[in-house]
């Protein structure tokens, strides 16, 4: 395990080192054209407000790039909104100016502007020694650049090669079916070794499950955030296996797999009260493993409904079986509720129909 990740480390380097280097070369080219723009436009000689805006709000994903870019934007109109009437009615000006970084401080300590609330009394500041030097010309130039930066680095976001978080999320999805399916298998070594799962599958097998669970939860929804507002045409595709159900599915298994665990890390022979129920228990768990790996959408694994009759010629799932106790009938359900989310419906990939032109009922048929 440990030499797995280790090995998994330099390509996880490598994604990262990527990612980023994509992102900061948005953010350069962003502020780069902010510049050049502002100083031909507005003949600025050194136009930092609007360079400093393009490079704070270019995100990883456009849709955080937007966020990003209304947050900063907000601080900012907020700050000059809150500074021009200290700094035009509001006398003496060191009254003006305490009462403008009071009423600013404010609302950039809510949650709602993020990080970029420290723009809003940093504008406000800005802007009130603007308004009370008389340098109108100066605050405009100023807000000007400031609006090119957001404009700048939302189109650098949105139209250079914007991120698409796919294959990270197909890797982790990828990643736990595996593990889920492991464990499974490895309670099947338990059941018939008469051992702890712990003894078999390592101390901490549950801690490896949920941190592959919450992996696989934030790659899907950093997939699906990539996708939205995205004009790359690999984006526009429906990814019918990153459906969300999938997921949910291996969260429902993995949840009844480490149910059945627990109750063989109580009892290790609850599983093992004779051989007529042991065996045949420890395959059932090795078919719902080629089952668990097998959930990518779309129709289920075609040994699910024989798994799901031998199960129940094995023992009903509602009562004890007659060869098990108290503690078998328990597996046996939480095994029951494991292949009853395997065969719940999963969304399945869009077929490809042709569409044809809807014929209008006052329309008589033409007729050769």
């Amino acid at each position: 395990m440990r030499g797995a990740r280790w090995s998994a480390l330099p390509a996880r380097m490598r994604r990262i080192t990527r990612t980023d280097g994509a992102e900061a070369a948005r953010a350069t080219v962003a502020a780069g054209l902010t510049w050049q723009t502002c100083t031909a436009l507005l003949h600025t000689s050194a136009p930092y407000a609007g360079a400093v805006a393009a490079l704070l709000i270019v995100e990883t994903t456009v849709v955080r790039t937007v966020s990003a870019a209304l947050r900063y934007g907000a601080g900012c109109l907020l700050g000059v909104v809150i500074a021009v009437p200290g700094a035009l009615y509001v006398r003496p000006g060191m009254a003006g100016l305490a009462l403008v970084v009071f009423a600013s401080l404010l609302p950039a300590r809510h949650g709602f502007l993020g990080h970029h609330g420290i723009h809003l009394p940093t504008t406000a500041l800005i802007t009130f020694a603007l308004v009370r030097g008389h340098h109108p010309g100066e605050l405009l130039s100023h807000l000007g650049e400031i609006v090119l930066g957001i404009a700048f680095g939302l189109a650098c976001s949105a139209l250079l090669l914007p991120a698409v978080r796919v294959r990270s999320a197909e890797r982790a999805l990828e990643e736990l079916r595996a593990l889920v399916a492991r464990y499974l298998d490895g309670l099947a070594d338990t059941v018939v070794a008469r051992r702890r799962p712990r003894d078999v599958l390592g101390p901490g097998w549950e801690r490896d499950l949920d941190t592959a669970l919450e992996r696989a939860r934030t790659a899907v929804d950093e997939a699906h955030e990539s996708m939205r507002f995205n004009v790359r045409p690999v984006a526009r595709r429906r990814r019918w296996h990153l459906d969300r159900r999938v997921l949910r599915t291996l969260s429902d298994v993995a949840r009844e797999l480490a149910a059945q665990g627990r109750l063989l890390d109580a009892d290790p022979g609850a599983a093992a009260p004779g051989t007529r129920f042991a065996q045949p228990y420890a395959r059932l768990l090795r078919t719902t493993a080629l089952c668990a790996y097998s959930c990518r959408g779309g129709r289920p694994h075609p040994a699910l409904p024989a798994t799901r009759q031998a199960l129940y010629r094995l023992g009903p799932a509602g009562c004890d079986p007659p060869a098990a106790g108290a503690e078998a009938g328990r597996l046996l359900r939480h095994l029951e509720s494991a292949l009853s989310c395997l065969s719940a419906p999963a969304p399945a990939p869009p077929a490809r129909t042709t569409r044809r032109r809807a014929r209008s009922p006052l329309r008589p048929p033409t007729r050769r």
